[in-house]
C-alpha cells in the first residue's frame, strides 16, 4: 500500500516537473521569439531611420543647391536690370529726340552729300541766336513748267548767280484733260541751281521755304502761288552765315 502511494507521488512530481519544464520551454521560446522580433523590429526601424536620414540629407543638399542657384539667378537678374538701366540711360543720352533728332538727321544728310565735317563744326561753333539779314527782299515770279507746258519765262535768278526753277503737276479739267498751267493744290518741285552745278531741291505743297548757303552768305527763299495763273512768286533775302 505504501509502495503504491510512493510511486504515485513520484509520478505526480515527474508530471509536475514535466509541466514546469514545458512551461519554461514555452516561456523561453516566447521570450526568444520576442527578443528576435524586437531585434528584427529594431533593425528594420534602424534601416528605415537611416533611409529617412539619408533622404533628409539628400533633400537638404538639394535645397542648398536650389538656394545657391536662386542666389545666382537673382544676381544675374540684378546684373541684367543694371545693364538695362545703363543702356536706357545711354540711349536717352546718345539718341537725340524731337528737335535734336531733326538736327541730327540734317547733319547726317549734309555729311552724306559730301559736306566736310569741319565745315559743319565751324557752323555750330559760330551759330548765334541773332541773324543779320539785309533789310531789303527781292520778289520775282516765273511760269512754273508742267509736263505739257515748258514755254515762257520758266526761271528767275538772284544774287546774280542762283537760278530758281521747278516743275508742277498739270491742273485738270472736269473731264480729266490736262491744262497748260500747274495745279497749285498739288505738290510742286522747286530747284535752286548754283554756279558750278550745285543744286538745292525741295518738294511739297505751296508755300515752300528753303535756303542756299554760299560761303559766308545764306540766301533764303519763300515760294508762293502768284496772283497770275500758272506763275509762282519767289521772295529772297540774304543773311550772314552762320
Amino acid at each position: 500500500m505504501s509502495l503504491g502511494l510512493r510511486d504515485a507521488r513520484r509520478a505526480d512530481r515527474r508530471r509536475r516537473r514535466a509541466r514546469m519544464f514545458t512551461f519554461l520551454a514555452i516561456l523561453g521560446g516566447l521570450v526568444l521569439l520576442g527578443a528576435l522580433a524586437y531585434e528584427s523590429g529594431s533593425r528594420l526601424a534602424q534601416i528605415e531611420t537611416d533611409g529617412l536620414r539619408s533622404e533628409i540629407e539628400q533633400q537638404r543638399r538639394m535645397i542648398a543647391a536650389l538656394q545657391q542657384q536662386l542666389a545666382q539667378t537673382e544676381a544675374l537678374r540684378q546684373q541684367a536690370e543694371s545693364r538695362v538701366r545703363e543702356w536706357e540711360a545711354r540711349y536717352a543720352r546718345d539718341v537725340p529726340t524731337g528737335t535734336a533728332r531733326e538736327l541730327f538727321m540734317q547733319v547726317q544728310e549734309r555729311l552724306g552729300e559730301g559736306l566736310a565735317a569741319d565745315r559743319l563744326a565751324l557752323v555750330l561753333r559760330n551759330a548765334t541766336d541773332g541773324t543779320k539779314c539785309d533789310p531789303g527782299q527781292e520778289t520775282r515770279r516765273f511760269l512754273l513748267p508742267t509736263p505739257i507746258s515748258r514755254g515762257g519765262q520758266t526761271s528767275v535768278s538772284f544774287a546774280g548767280a542762283i537760278v530758281v526753277t521747278g516743275e508742277g503737276q498739270s491742273a485738270r479739267a472736269p473731264d480729266g484733260a490736262p491744262h497748260a498751267w500747274y495745279d497749285p493744290a498739288a505738290p510742286v518741285t522747286i530747284v535752286a541751281i548754283q554756279p558750278g552745278g550745285g543744286r538745292t531741291e525741295t518738294t511739297g505743297q505751296l508755300p515752300l521755304t528753303f535756303s542756299v548757303v554760299r560761303g559766308a552768305n545764306e540766301h533764303r527763299f519763300l515760294v508762293t502761288e502768284a496772283d497770275l495763273r500758272g506763275f509762282v512768286s519767289v521772295t529772297a533775302e540774304r543773311c550772314d552765315y552762320p
